[in-house]
């Protein structure tokens, strides 16, 4: 196999690694490029794509055919009332070397474009990897912190229906404050069944992804330069897609492809010329003549030499020749117009990736203010409750809309890194480095054992960060 251009870059990644035990991105990158199928093809199609050019060059260059046949023969000349039957032995070798052929240098010019369409379908497939390497090691993250709140909230608005019961026993909140706060404790229960089984489904799937089963990630830490995209401003972000996103490339490629297609049909209506050389032995073996039967007994055994200058063009072949042609040119306009669209649709795509990551950064700090909100308003329905001038429902709200902003916090974080990383892919520059870079992000000391998970211990700690704010 060829060595691909990319291939270094995942040497770098592995000198970048941490040097914890727990694995991180860089190691999960370096497992799925090895095993992702999906990536494994795309690099063995860019192997076999690089042979197009080969291909398209052939035809410009020498030809050599050879060829060998045996033949019984039998001729009849009727004035002379004669019969002849012979064995023949032809050897013939030809060389062929194109001196104007106008469908052969478009054709070897469609190659070169055809491999540049590959290059840039390779360049896409690259940048999908890395999206698939993030999307699944973030996956697995996100999903544990959403199954964590979870377990956090069952395990605080049970303890409210553990006091909810108490104040009913001793007469100081009515039925329906119990049955308000049982009611909400079954969905946090069918809440947390949910997010155990997304959990488990993210971990399934990065082990698809790499092959191998983790025993332990490291998370994300909890200070991180979210500021958004770099640089700031949309017009650079938007220029360099339209120079440069893979797709953009490809359709440009193609348009180009599309051209000298029309144009070596055009060629293939014009004259074609060659310098023909070739070599011919051929050795007749009468059949009623046993002594010339041996072998270099040949009769009548002779040698042929040409060299000269071959002139051929199609007239005529059914109007295919003039279809064909216009085939290819109505599928040149219509490549332009993909072209456009392509280009159009990258540009759009780069300004809402752009917007998106914007938009994240801002939602940060938002969340972050939600939490702080939030739990002061929990405080402030708690302390009425014990007065009397809340109710249960209102607590239990309260509880409910913390937890949920600190889910939200948790998952705006991760969709900054994916959308980040989404961004880049729309310009073409989104590289294996890039995961090396976040891979910064990630704590020396906090890490998530897949498959004997903290739940307990992590639940408590969320509760009493709850508990300490407020």
């Amino acid at each position: 196999m060829k060595r691909s251009p990319s291939k270094t870059l995942v040497f770098m990644l592995t000198a970048l690694a941490s040097s914890v035990n727990a694995a991180d991105l860089v190691d999960v990158a370096n497992a799925a490029w090895s095993y992702d199928g999906t990536w494994q093809a795309a690099r063995m199609n860019w192997s076999a794509d690089q042979q197009l050019l080969v291909q398209g060059r052939a035809a410009l260059f020498p030809s050599v055919n050879a060829s060998y046949g045996v033949y019984d023969n039998e001729r009849e000349i009727k004035d002379l009332n004669f019969d002849e039957s012979y064995e023949s032995e032809v050897t013939t070798v030809t060389l062929a070397q194109p001196l104007f052929r106008v469908d052969a240098w478009y054709g070897y010019k469609e190659a070169k474009n055809s491999t540049d369409i590959a290059h840039a379908n390779f360049q896409q497939a690259r940048q999908d990897f890395v999206l698939r390497v993030a999307q699944g090691y973030f996956g697995v993250l996100r999903a544990w912190d959403t199954w964590v709140s979870a377990k956090a909230e069952e395990k605080a608005i049970g303890r409210q229906l553990e006091q909810t019961q108490e104040r009913f026993d001793v007469g100081l909140v009515p039925a329906t404050d119990v049955e308000e706060a049982q009611a909400t404790y079954d969905l946090t229960q069918v809440n947390l069944i949910v997010a155990r089984q997304q959990y488990e489904i993210a971990r399934d799937q990065l082990e698809t992804l790499t092959g191998q089963q983790w025993e332990t990630l490291s998370e994300l830490q909890e200070e991180l330069p979210m500021e958004g995209p770099q640089p700031a401003a949309m017009d650079d972000w938007i220029e360099k897609a339209k120079a440069e996103n893979p797709q953009v490339r490809a359709a440009r490629y193609n348009t180009e492809l599309t051209e000298n297609t029309a144009k070596r049909q055009l060629g293939t209506m014009m004259p074609q010329v060659q310098l023909v050389a070739q070599y011919q032995n051929s050795n007749l073996y009468p059949d009623d003549d046993p002594a010339l039967t041996g072998a270099g007994s040949g009769l009548n055994s002779t040698d042929t030499r040409q060299i000269g200058i071959e002139v051929s063009m199609p007239l005529f072949q059914g109007g295919g020749l003039n279809s064909r042609r216009k085939e290819a040119y109505l599928r040149a306009d219509a490549a332009d117009y993909q072209y456009d669209q392509t280009l159009r649709n990258a540009v759009q795509q780069t300004r809402n990736a752009y917007r998106t990551v914007e938009a994240d950064a801002l939602r940060i700090k938002a969340r972050e203010q939600a939490i702080r909100s939030t739990r002061s308003a929990l405080d402030a329905t708690q302390s009425g409750y014990e007065v009397g001038t809340r109710n249960v429902v209102d607590v239990l709200n309260a509880q409910r809309a913390l937890f949920a902003a600190e889910r939200d916090y948790a998952n705006a974080r991760y969709d900054y890194i994916v959308d980040s990383l989404t961004l880049k892919s729309s310009t073409g520059d989104l590289q294996q480095g890039d995961l090396a870079a976040v891979n910064q992000w990630l704590s020396p000391t906090e890490t998530l054992n897949l498959y004997a998970p903290d739940l307990e211990g992590k639940s408590e700690e969320k509760m009493q960060e709850n508990a300490v704010n407020n």
